[in-house]
């Protein structure tokens, strides 16, 4: 068995970190999930075995909508990278050094996190972001890294702009609120575009959500 992507599988056979299963499947990860033509899993798993909640997104984000094709993220072959370890420099994505706005030829573009249960703005949404495709005093174009901690800063701004905020009810488990739902919990596995923005996928560790 080359690997696993079959998370309802991987959660009936739990292994633990340490043995030869565990390596095989971590020295061997699955296809990322947004290369499947389809909507991404609710749940995702990584080599530790530990279960990843997919945030929730409003049914226009769906794979036929996307104007182009995804931005990957991955850590070691795995899809996905852990939201803290990107701003805190201790993990590089995979092929940090691509550059995927190239192809485009934008000088900049839009981000927008719609994450669940907090209101929009139409001025001042930390949600959105507009990013530079071209950075530095060379105006080399933004890396793969540069991006994913890009993003992430987007996320950590906004998160901590809630941390004393309601969320609408029925979303509490998808809180910032007294850090209920933190940067740590947090992984990112790509990014989709819609008509003008970007959209991440992200990921919560299971047991912080239900």
């Amino acid at each position: 068995m080359a690997y696993i992507s079959n998370p309802d599988l991987l959660m009936r056979n739990p292994i633990g970190p340490g043995t030869s299963t565990y390596y095989a499947i971590a020295s061997n990860p699955p296809p990322h999930p947004s290369t499947w033509s389809q909507e991404m899993p609710a749940g995702w798993f990584l080599p530790d075995q530990r279960r990843l909640i997919r945030v929730p997104r409003s049914p226009m984000y769906t794979a036929s909508n996307q104007s182009h094709p995804p931005i990957t993220f991955s850590t070691n072959g795995w899809p996905g990278a852990r939201v803290r370890d990107i701003l805190n420099g201790t993990l590089w994505v995979d092929a940090p050094y691509d550059t995927p706005f190239l192809r485009f030829g934008w000088r900049s573009t839009r981000i927008s996190l719609e994450w669940p249960g907090y209101a929009r703005r139409r001025h001042g949404d930390l949600q959105c972001a507009r990013i530079e495709t071209y950075t530095g005093p060379e105006q080399q174009p933004i890396t793969r890294q540069e991006l994913a901690k890009t993003i992430c800063g987007v996320l950590r701004n906004f998160a901590e702009s809630k941390q004393n905020q309601p969320i609408a009810p029925e979303y509490e488990q998808w809180s910032f609120k007294h850090e209920h739902v933190r940067i740590s919990d947090i992984f990112l596995l790509s990014i989709h575009y819609y008509t003008d923005q970007w959209v991440p996928e992200f990921y919560v560790l299971k047991g912080v959500v239900a």
